[in-house]
C-alpha cells in the first residue's frame, strides 16, 4: 500500500495559512470542501479535533498525520498540506511541523487507515521524504518525491 496511489495532485495544498493546530485543521478542511472533495466539513473537523484531543498526531521530523474515521465516506481521502514556515502541532519531538498528511477513512473499514498509518510511520523512519517535500515547489514535485521515496522502502 502506497500513499502516492491515494494522494491526488489536486489534494495537495501549498498555500495553507499557518496558525495553531485547530486553525490549520479548520483551513485544511475548508480547502477540501471548497474543492468538492468533502461535503460534511463540520463533522470531519469535529472528528479530527476529537482525535487530536486524545493525543497529537504530530510525529517527528516535521510531519503530522491527522486522521479520522467517518461514517459513510465513499472512498478514503488522503490530502497533504505544506506549510513552509512550520507550525506547532505538538509533535512528539517538539519540533515544528511542515507537512500535514491528512487521512480520512470509512468507519466501517478501519483496517485501510491503520495500514496506511503504519506505512507512513515506516517512511518517516526509513526515508528522507519529509526533508525533500519541504523543499518542493509544486504539487507535482511533492507527488513525484513521495512516489520515489516509497520505492525505497
Amino acid at each position: 500500500m502506497n500513499v502516492h496511489e491515494y494522494l491526488k495532485e489536486d489534494h495537495i495544498f501549498l498555500d495553507l495559512e499557518p496558525g495553531d493546530k485547530k486553525h490549520v485543521l479548520e483551513k485544511f478542511v475548508s480547502a477540501l470542501k471548497k474543492k468538492g472533495l468533502i461535503s460534511r466539513g463540520r463533522i470531519i473537523l469535529e472528528e479530527l479535533l476529537k482525535r487530536e484531543n486524545l493525543g497529537s498526531t504530530g510525529l517527528e521530523k516535521g510531519i503530522a498525520v491527522p486522521h479520522a474515521l467517518i461514517k459513510k465516506i465513499k472512498e478514503p481521502i488522503v490530502a497533504l498540506a505544506l506549510i513552509k514556515d512550520g507550525i506547532d502541532f505538538k509533535a512528539v519531538d517538539q519540533m515544528p511541523t511542515y507537512i500535514i498528511l491528512l487521512l480520512l477513512g470509512d468507519k466501517d473499514n478501519p483496517g485501510f487507515q491503520l495500514k496506511l498509518l503504519g506505512h507512513i510511520c515506516r517512511m518517516v523512519k526509513e526515508t528522507e521524504f519529509v526533508e525533500k517535500i519541504k523543499k518542493a515547489e509544486t504539487p507535482q514535485d511533492i507527488w513525484s518525491i513521495l512516489k520515489e521515496e516509497e520505492q525505497n522502502i
